[in-house]
């Protein structure tokens, strides 16, 4: 199964939980009155508040990598979250970026570029907030992300880095990259070029 296809399947999972959810709800406030339906009320408010902030962070991320595009045909962009890390790489380079979350998770974007890598933070960034030089050494180092230790991507000159966690499927990376998104930016950045 591919992964469009259990993307598919995971929101079809949780329309149908939302539809019995809505169902269950009505039919036990008809039954038994509002006060025994606490619990599915409580529940739907958590399944919309987590869908939003879902589709938010989604957006981010998409807006993000299209940001640091700028209608470049010519580069390769890798969507990315930032990690614990990415914040003092910024301030290392003598840059503050507003909004990168310390504990990481905050959307980005990696630009493999002719002679650089451009490491791009906010929908509405007009440049990119810090810079790599290429050619650059890029590999897999563990990383704060969030309360937990991950693979995350390096990228590094020797005086400049970046860490960050490929986000090719933004929703999957939330919880972390798998293996195959940071072989696949270990080799874009190695390259250049798009290696899909």
């Amino acid at each position: 199964m591919n992964a469009n296809a259990r993307k598919k399947l995971w929101i079809g999972a949780l329309v149908v939980f939302a539809l019995v959810s809505v169902v269950r709800l009505v039919l036990t406030i008809q039954r038994d009155g509002i006060g025994d339906s606490s619990l599915w009320i409580a529940l739907l408010i958590v399944l919309v508040i987590c869908g939003i902030t879902v589709a938010v962070m989604l957006g981010r991320s998409k807006g993000v990598a299209t940001n640091a595009r700028q209608g470049r045909q010519d580069v390769v962009v890798i969507p990315a979250y930032s990690t614990a890390e990415s914040v003092e790489e910024a301030g290392a380079y003598a840059n503050r970026v507003p909004g990168l979350m310390g504990v990481g998770g905050s959307p980005m974007a990696l630009v493999v570029a002719a002679g650089q890598i451009e490491v791009w933070a906010g929908r509405r960034s007009t440049a990119p907030a810090w810079t790599v030089r290429r050619p650059a050494q890029a590999g897999v180092v563990q990383a704060v992300y969030g309360t937990r230790t991950i693979d995350a991507l390096k990228v590094s000159d020797g005086a400049t880095s970046a860490t960050v966690i490929p986000a090719y499927s933004p929703l999957r990376a939330m919880g972390g990259s798998g293996a195959e998104a940071l072989r696949r930016a270990v080799a874009e950045v190695g390259t250049g070029q798009p290696s899909r």
